[in-house]
C-alpha cells in the first residue's frame, strides 16, 4: 500500500464520519474531496503537503491589502480583445490583472505593455500544454497576502455587476452575508454570434449582446475567492479552501462544486464563447488551456437555431 493511497483511505474515512453527523454537508465534502485527490494524483504528493502547508501556515495576514480586487486569467492569442477587457474591469472596479501568456504568437504582449508599465498588468509568460492551474496556482502562492478578492476568469469573460456600480460594492454585500468567505460563485449567461459569419469592427461587447437565459450552460460560475484560503486551484470554476470558510453564490447561500441555479440579481458574467462563426473556428482549433478535450462546432449549429427561432435576448453592458 502507497502513503498517498494510505492517507486518501484514512481521509476518506474521517469525511465518512463527519458526514453522518453532518448530512447536509455530504456533497460539499464530497466535491471537495475528489478536487483534493486530483490534486495529489496530477502533482504527487510532496508538493500537495506543501501547498496544504503554504495555506494552513498563513496564519496572520495583513489589515491592509496592496489591492483590493484582481484577477488571474490564463490567454493565448487575445490581442484583438485584451484592451477591451481590461478597461471594462477597470471600470468596475478590478485593480490589478495577472495574465499568463500561454505561448501567445499574436502582438499581445506589444499591446499590453503601457500596462504592464503602469504595473496595472503583472505578466508572466508560460509554455506548455496544460498550464491553466499551473498558473493559478502561481497565482494564489504569489499573491495571497496582497490582494484582497482575486477573480480567476477567461479573457471572454465579463463580470457585471446589476445592482451596483463596481464589483467590490457586491463584496462589501456578499461580507454581509458570509464574514467567512472562501469564494463567491457567480452564474454566466453565454452570448451567441448575433448572426456575424465574419469578424466585425468594433466592441466584442456591443457586437454580441444577444444571450441565452434558458440554457443549463448557465449554471456554471466562476469564482471569486479570498486567496488565503485556497490550498488548490485544480478547477477552472471551483477550488479546495482550508476548513471553516464557506462557498457562497450571488446571492450569499452556500454553494458547492461548479455549479450553481442561476441568479442575476446582483452580479453576472457575460460569456461571449461563440463571437462570430470565423473566431469560433479559431477557438475550436486553439485548444483548451486546461488540457480538456478541444471545442467542438455543436455550440455553434444550436446558437444558430435559437437565433433562427428567436431565443435569444438582448443584454447590453454599456
Amino acid at each position: 500500500m502507497t502513503v498517498k493511497y494510505f492517507i486518501l483511505k484514512n481521509i476518506r474515512k474521517i469525511v465518512t464520519r463527519i458526514l453522518k453527523t453532518n448530512p447536509n454537508k455530504e456533497l460539499i465534502c464530497e466535491t471537495r474531496l475528489n478536487l483534493f485527490e486530483n490534486y495529489i494524483n496530477n502533482n504527487g504528493f510532496i508538493e500537495s503537503i506543501k501547498e496544504i502547508f503554504r495555506a494552513y501556515s498563513n496564519i496572520s495576514p495583513p489589515k491592509y491589502f496592496e489591492t483590493e480586487l484582481a484577477i488571474t486569467a490564463i490567454l493565448k492569442n487575445e490581442a484583438p480583445y485584451i484592451k477591451e477587457w481590461i478597461e471594462f474591469h477597470k471600470l468596475v472596479g478590478v485593480q490589478k490583472f495577472f495574465l499568463y501568456d500561454n505561448e501567445s504568437n499574436d502582438n499581445i504582449k506589444e499591446i499590453l505593455q503601457p500596462y504592464i508599465e503602469a504595473k496595472e498588468v503583472i505578466y508572466t509568460y508560460l509554455p506548455g500544454e496544460k498550464q491553466q492551474f499551473i498558473a493559478y496556482q502561481d497565482s494564489i502562492r504569489k499573491n495571497a497576502n496582497k490582494v484582497k478578492y482575486m477573480a480567476f476568469i477567461d479573457i471572454d469573460e465579463f463580470i457585471t455587476p446589476v445592482k451596483y456600480d463596481t464589483i467590490t460594492e457586491f463584496l462589501k454585500y456578499a461580507e454581509s452575508k458570509e464574514k467567512h468567505i472562501g469564494a463567491i460563485g457567480i452564474n454566466w449567461v453565454m452570448h451567441g454570434f448575433n448572426g456575424h459569419k465574419t469578424t466585425p469592427e468594433g466592441l466584442v461587447c456591443e457586437n454580441f449582446s444577444r444571450c441565452d437565459f434558458d440554457t443549463d450552460r448557465n449554471k456554471h460560475i466562476k469564482s471569486i475567492v479570498n486567496p488565503r484560503t485556497v490550498i488548490f486551484a485544480n478547477h477552472p470554476h471551483y477550488f479546495v479552501h482550508k476548513l471553516g470558510v464557506k462557498i457562497i453564490n450571488s446571492c450569499g447561500e452556500e454553494t458547492y462544486g461548479p455549479f450553481s441555479e442561476q441568479d442575476y440579481e446582483h452580479i453576472i458574467i457575460n460569456h461571449f464563447w461563440t463571437k462570430s462563426y470565423e473566431e469560433y473556428l479559431k477557438r475550436c482549433k486553439k485548444g483548451k488551456a486546461d488540457g480538456a478535450e478541444p471545442i467542438k462546432i455543436a455550440y455553434f449549429r444550436t446558437s444558430y437555431q435559437k437565433m433562427k427561432t428567436n431565443q435569444w435576448k438582448d443584454l447590453y453592458l454599456y
